[in-house]
């Protein structure tokens, strides 16, 4: 199995480019059932990727297969390209971030959004002094801080951070994604912005120090970080395989927080050029910052938390709007259903 660089994690949730006219033309959807009445279920994820792990954990503990659905993966390389698949009919579910729905809608296309795969903005702040700045930000002043290049995610979280607290004189120093943390180790720059396994290498293999987390912030959780999207059109085709689906999420979900060695165990088959101590550091620094959800149901409040970021780094036009407010984008009905049949159990 091939795998994506982790450090471009990040563009999973950044870059909004909507492809609308894919969307005015889309085909009605295909889905295959085999003769045991196993559904085949394409899904294109954006990168593999850590925050993507309740899809890798429904998938290795027969989640989907007890749901009666046969999952087909795929990676797109970006939010873009798996939106592009799902609207183009090569995928049947994307995961990335959900802001592509309502950008979608602003443009006159279609888009759902069915759960939640990352329910927190997992990304911290990385330094080379170890003062904790969750409390006070201030010690960001005056110093030089590495994000991705505008309008991508970091760049967006720090600017919009800068603006909240009213910091002054914060440099912000936009290089590739991938390149941060090179360049507080070698001292160009004294904070970077990152997400996991870059966070728990920082801290292990390089010496740095997590000093911030955007999850602990109350003002920013929850946060449709990441969500698996698909269209309207897909729901009303196949109603049972979409179920299928989000309640296989569900059931995965719960188990990352109920068995950490048998997630880790899991995490190591999809990323095995990581060392095991880095795959549970990044592993428990989202359970503990509630990143992967404890529920698949994107809540309204994750809902506005994503959007208004999204506003303010341009990705969308209006929020609130008709196109872009929680009950135009979210079905909720999917998710609610699922934690009824797991907690039946």
């Amino acid at each position: 199995m091939r795998h994506s660089p982790l450090q471009r994690a990040l563009a999973a949730a950044t870059t909004v480019t909507v492809v609308v006219g894919l969307s005015a033309c889309a085909t009605s959807t295909a889905a295959s059932e085999d003769s045991s009445g196993t559904t085949t279920v394409r899904i294109n994820q954006a990168f593999q990727s850590l925050l993507y792990l309740p899809l890798y954990v429904a998938e290795e503990q027969g989640y989907f297969e007890e749901q009666g659905v046969n999952m087909e993966m795929s990676t797109g390389g970006g939010g873009t390209q798996s939106w592009a698949a799902v609207i183009g009919g090569s995928a049947d579910f994307s995961i990335q971030d959900p802001v592509f729905v309502p950008k979608s809608h602003e443009n006159g296309g279609e888009g759902v959004v069915v759960a939640a795969i990352q329910d927190a903005p997992t990304v911290f702040i990385i330094g080379s002094d170890g003062t904790p700045l969750q409390e006070d930000l201030s010690f960001l002043e005056g110093k030089r801080v590495v994000t991705s290049p505008e309008p991508d995610t970091t760049w967006a979280f720090m600017t919009y951070l800068i603006e909240q607290n009213d910091l002054q004189d914060v440099d912000i120093v936009n290089v590739a994604i991938g390149n941060e943390l090179a360049a507080v180790e070698s001292g160009q720059a004294d904070y970077a912005l990152a997400v996991d396994p870059q966070v728990s290498q920082a801290v292990t293999e390089m010496g740095l120090h997590s000093v911030y987390s955007f999850s602990a912030n109350p003002d920013w959780y929850p946060f449709a970080f990441s969500s698996l999207t698909t269209t309207q059109r897909y729901l009303d085709e196949h109603p049972d395989a979409a179920q299928g689906v989000v309640t296989a999420l569900e059931q995965a979900s719960r188990y990352i927080y109920s068995d950490f060695e048998g997630t880790v165990d899991i995490a190591m088959e999809y990323f095995p050029d990581l060392s095991r101590q880095v795959v549970a550091q990044s592993v428990q620094n989202e359970i503990d910052a509630r990143g992967y959800p404890e529920n698949v149901l994107v809540t309204q409040e994750a809902w506005d938390h994503n959007l208004e970021i999204a506003e303010f780094a341009g990705n969308i036009v209006d929020y609130p709007s008709d196109s872009t407010s929680y009950e135009a984008n979210v079905n909720s009905e999917l998710a609610q259903n699922a934690a009824a049949w797991v907690d039946a159990q």
